[in-house]
């Protein structure tokens, strides 16, 4: 699937003299398909380098995908030309009002500071907050995961004795989690950082998963449900050459920095080193793209959902019969409907009308309405339903007094519909509440 971006940044000729297909910000041809958008915050120096190397990986993936990038109001950079950032970026003020299925937060070279005097800590932190509220699924990179993890659980970084440099072999400590599904055991990862985090600062009441980590270098990636995010403290994304370019670096600079270990073959620096985890970074990115399609269908058909609720009652047909209405959304399959009906069935009831109609992209709502149920039974269905029926994401109901409400299915533990929104529509006044 294509990539969309601005026709003249550097990664947009880059990339198609490569053969990933790119698309033109701006010409309306992607609008005609789903899009993921995905706001971009690069805090790295060499922006045009970074901007390349995850619009390569974004491209490659099966999704289309709309990179928007930006920085804070009060960033400024000592190694990017103004007109670069002019020309491609946005500032927050401009795109804080937006809503984007996804954000990327690259690191940054402020490691060794404390947080609260890195120039931009205060936009950055309003960024994160907003975040939770505007963005469907965050992964933050080295310093940003770091940021992130502090900012919401006042998780602190440590230091190191000396830059954490090399490519290191990880093992996968949460196998059936979605970013990790078809990453091979002992999956090398680069590392370039001075400071770490350690799992014991972790808080064990927060929601936090570790789901891969290093004897060598440490924790690499969290998982944080509750923040809808992921902190990957190590650079998947960089290119074969990237380590090498940096070793060259800090050498010319005069800092203190060591041969980056398991890179160079036979640890000669006049030998090119290997590109052996780009398949692990294609396919950590496009694992991560699919959690961000799959929380952007139940975030917009939650908007159209609670829509559905607010739209009235069941309302009764015949005098003095208990009704409800059911809404359900299920993974386009031909299967669908008749499991449905098999599951009613199996529990003493049977619909007085069904109708089937386009769903957000790969699905289909499926509605019902049932006699004699009311909004205790009404749940108890729905949930029956989730547990059921294959490819059921969310169940929505009401009964004829307005009692309804809403139940998400996790699509990796079916049988374990996660509490939804409840909601009873006030038939005497405008008041809605939501329990």
């Amino acid at each position: 699937m294509p990539i969309i971006l601005t026709r003249n940044l550097p990664a947009y000729r880059i990339l198609r003299e490569e053969g990933v297909e790119v698309l033109q910000l701006g010409d309306g041809t992607h609008q005609q398909r789903p899009t993921l958008r995905i706001a971009f915050l690069n805090l790295m120096p060499e922006k045009a380098r970074t901007e390349t190397q995850i619009a390569r990986l974004l491209g490659e993936s099966a999704h289309r995908v709309e990179l928007t990038f930006f920085v804070p109001d009060s960033y400024r950079s000592k190694t990017t030309p103004a007109r670069h950032l002019a020309a491609f970026y946005e500032r927050w003020s401009s795109i804080r009002e937006r809503h984007f299925d996804g954000l990327i937060v690259t690191g940054a070279p402020v490691e060794t500071l404390p947080f609260e005097d890195v120039t931009y800590w205060s936009e950055l932190t309003a960024i994160l907050d907003w975040a939770r509220r505007r963005v469907g699924q965050s992964y933050y990179i080295c310093w940003a995961a770091q940021a992130a993890l502090y900012h919401y659980h006042g998780v602190p970084k440590r230091p190191l004795a000396e830059k954490m440099f090399g490519v290191f072999a990880h093992r996968i400590t949460k196998p059936d989690a979605p970013l990790m599904k078809n990453l091979d055991e002992g999956f090398r990862v680069p590392v370039s950082r001075h400071t770490e985090v350690v799992a014991a600062d972790l808080p064990p009441d927060r929601g936090l998963e570790v789901l891969a980590e290093s004897d060598e270098s440490g924790l690499c990636l969290i998982h944080d449900a509750p923040k809808q995010a992921h902190y990957m403290f190590n650079h998947l994304e960089y290119d074969a050459c990237t380590l090498a370019q940096e070793y060259q670096r800090d050498l010319r600079g005069g800092r203190p920095v060591s041969l980056p270990r398991h890179y160079f073959p036979g640890d000669d620096p006049a030998r090119s080193p290997a590109h052996g985890w780009r398949g692990c970074a294609r396919t950590l990115f496009r694992n991560w793209l699919n959690e961000v399609e799959r929380h952007s269908q139940t975030r917009n058909g939650g908007a159209e959902a609670i829509d559905w609720l607010l739209g009235g009652g069941a309302g009764p047909v015949l005098a003095g019969v208990r009704l409800a209405d059911f809404l359900i959304s299920v993974e386009d399959s031909l299967e669908a409907v008749p499991t449905i009906l098999n599951v009613l069935a199996g529990i003493g009831h049977s619909p007085m009308a069904l109708k089937v109609t386009k769903g957000n992209g790969p699905f289909r709502d499926i509605a019902l309405r049932i006699a004699e149920v009311d909004g205790a039974v009404a749940a108890r269905v729905a949930r029956k339903i989730l547990h059921e029926v294959d490819g059921a994401r969310r169940a929505s109901y009401r009964d004829t007094t307005g009692t309804g409400g809403i139940m998400v299915s996790d699509a990796r533990r079916r049988s374990k519909p996660e509490a939804g929104i409840g909601l009873h529509l006030e038939r005497q006044s405008s008041r809605r509440s939501v329990a």
